[in-house]
């Protein structure tokens, strides 16, 4: 579930869904951004997705940005390229099956550095397939939309010189099939009755050609990028290297349809994709069909070394002799690395340190940024029965009255020094897409404390400003508190952030939105900061590991979560959905959901977008720009390879030593 986002699962991200928010971003501009606009199958025809640019401004770049790029410079072939992480937020799992717990942007890049995605992605910050980064041609929908067929390029190899073909991606997707039915949380993209249960049979059709038989009819453009796609998080295995159950076990032959086989092979390939400190050493993950090989992993502090793949079938193919991930305790550390000259890519920027641009220029540093697509906000607990907060928080008026109290304008000018834009449903304001609903940009719950503390009058809460309120008037009438809140219950709960030296942002809007939550309305926020992996694996009511820490949280601050490109929340707020942290269930919010995912008409998701605004699974916060720093005095690359990165996509096959 971001440097920290899936939307919908970090990154979410849903639909992607990476975690992301690791960081805190930058200023914003006005700007235009590519949309995927949805298709309804018909026939047999290959799928592409239609794109319209929004607007003019920076329409060829797909992004509002902030800043300037780095400029594309003249290419050199060799030398060393360095990147910058945070520690909390390092690669912590390698086999391409990750658990939600470990679905992270860190995760991800390492993921995709090493293995080629079935279908890569975005173009640039352009919501489109990179088809470049892409194991396979575009699919082909057949059968009103129920048979969908994957050409997978000819001619692509495994580092160790088998060929990538269509055994690969049914060797993926038995293993997944033995993952999720061990546990849904086994993979950060499962939702139920989507991947892989919406799949009937899976066959192959000559050598490269993969085709599947799917349980009914879905929107080509939601299969496409919120199935096969999503964030970079399907991959073709190699089936001859990885048909194993042991360490120097004999190949396992028997595996296709053998579910038996398959749980064995998939347990030993999981226990070895979680041992960090043999992430370097394991001959297992030497086997790889991305752009570059790992030469090494530190145990100690997650840092790592790329080296360029020569079987790399894909474009770009990097041309640097090397990839070095640093390591750093914070962002300033981080910056200061850059400063120094000691780092030539940072992954994030501190809004607090824009006022360092114009100096950092002058030595050839540059600064950029923009939104991404997805949601920011702190996900509510429904579980939580410490002081009856899941009966509290499952009461609509009672997060309404929350969105009153959070002054999103002022956020945005406080703490990210005005680099964020407004956020009130699971479609930020900007960039603009064509999913977005007509209100996405104008807040169901404006900055009131006033209406906050009406609203829960007239629901039977003594208010008591900058003291506690208590439930006075328990039942289930429209002027009462609300099924199982018995009188006396307060509205109390615990609020988790990221540590303050990784994202300041998230401490300090926390902090905000407790205090005028306990001036205006009696409301007592405790606020608690724990990592990044932390928050996303324990504090995460669909990992059965956290069972122990159910009644510990009341919301989750880590971020928010990446969209896929078709932004479906299917996986994230529907029951047993990998990202659906908090246990959201709403009757209506599921059927919304369900109608995005099967049906080809725009309005769909436009109608969930806008229930989301009203009915909200989170309190939604500012979607902050993402700020990235660059050494253009060393390093260089076409525009594509940087305005991934206001994604939190990391290509470094783009990049060159000028």
């Amino acid at each position: 579930m971001t440097d920290g986002t899936r939307a919908a699962k970090p990154s979410g991200r849903g639909g992607t869904r990476r975690i992301a928010r690791w960081v805190a971003a930058s200023a914003v501009t006005a700007g235009a951004v590519l949309g995927v606009v949805a298709v309804t199958a018909s026939g047999s025809t290959p799928h592409k997705a239609a794109n319209k640019v929004a607007n003019a401004g920076s329409s060829s770049l797909g992004t509002a940005l902030f800043g300037t790029l780095p400029p594309a410079g003249t290419p050199k072939r060799g030398g060393t390229i360095t990147q910058g992480q945070l520690s909390g937020q390092t690669p912590t799992y390698i086999f391409p099956i990750a658990p939600g717990a470990n679905t992270s942007t860190g995760t991800i890049s390492l993921l995709t550095s090493l293995f080629m995605p079935l279908y890569g992605g975005p173009t640039g910050a352009r919501p489109e397939i990179d088809y470049g980064l892409s194991a396979a041609n575009p699919p082909i929908f057949s059968n009103g939309g129920k048979t969908v067929t994957i050409p997978i390029k000819p001619g692509l190899k495994w580092s160790n010189g088998a060929p990538i073909d269509a055994m690969d991606v049914v060797f993926w997707f038995n293993l997944l099939q033995a993952a999720v039915k061990e546990s849904p949380a086994n993979w950060g993209q499962f939702s139920p009755g989507l991947m892989p249960q919406n799949v009937k049979s899976i066959s192959t059709k000559g050598t490269y050609d993969v085709v599947m038989q799917l349980t009914g009819p879905f929107n080509p453009e939601f299969f496409l990028n919120n199935n096969l796609q999503d964030t970079n998080n399907v991959y073709p295995l190699p089936s001859t290297a990885w048909n194993v159950d042991a360490a120097g076990g004999p190949h396992i032959t028997n595996w296709e349809n053998n579910p038996a086989v398959d749980k064995q092979i998939y347990d030993y390939l999981n226990t070895q994709g979680k041992a960090v400190a043999t992430f370097g050493t394991n001959p297992l993950w030497q086997v790889v069909s991305g752009p570059f090989k790992l030469t090494s992993f530190s145990a100690t502090n997650s840092s790592y070394v790329l080296t360029p793949n020569p079987s790399y079938g894909g474009t770009p193919k990097p041309i640097m002799s090397q990839v070095q991930v640093n390591t750093f305790t914070g962002f300033t550390a981080e910056l200061d690395a850059v400063r120094s000259g000691s780092l030539d890519v940072a992954v994030g920027i501190d809004p607090s340190q824009l006022a360092e641009a114009p100096a950092l220029k002058s030595q050839g540093i540059d600064i950029y940024g923009g939104p991404s697509w997805g949601w920011f906000g702190a996900i509510y607990n429904f579980a939580d029965k410490t002081n009856d907060f899941n009966n509290v928080i499952a009461q609509v008026y009672v997060r309404q009255a929350l969105g009153y109290l959070v002054d999103q304008p002022a956020i945005i000018k406080g703490v990210y020094k005005t680099a964020a834009v407004p956020q009130y449903t699971s479609v930020p304001s900007s960039p603009a897409s064509p999913y977005a609903a007509p209100s996405a940009a104008n807040p169901a719950f404006p900055y009131s404390p006033s209406k906050a503390v009406a609203v829960l009058k007239a629901h039977g809460w003594k208010v008591v400003p900058g003291g506690k309120t208590t439930c006075i008037k328990p039942g289930t009438g429209a002027s009462e508190c609300g099924a199982g809140i018995p009188a006396g219950t307060p509205i109390a709960f615990v609020w988790a952030n990221q540590p303050e030296n990784v994202s300041t942002t998230g401490a300090l809007e926390a902090e905000v939105v407790a205090s005028a939550a306990k001036q205006y309305a009696g409301i007592d926020i405790t606020l608690q900061t724990k990592t990044f992996n932390f928050l996303t694996s324990n504090y995460n009511d669909q990992n059965p590991a956290a069972k122990k820490y159910t009644n510990a949280w009341g919301a989750n601050n880590y971020g928010g979560l990446f969209t896929d490109y078709y932004p479906a929340a299917e996986g994230v707020w529907n029951p047993g959905g990998g990202f659906n942290l908090g246990n959201y269930n709403d009757p209506k919010a599921n059927a919304l959901m369900l109608a995005s995912v099967h049906s080809g008409n725009l309005d769909a998701i436009k109608n969930e977008e806008a229930y989301f605004e009203t009915h909200p699974p989170v309190l939604w916060m500012p979607m902050q720009d993402y700020l990235l720093a660059v050494n253009t005095t060393k390093v260089a690359g076409p525009p594509d390879g940087w305005t991934a990165r206001t994604q939190q996509q990391w290509f470094p096959q783009y990049w060159y030593v000028k």
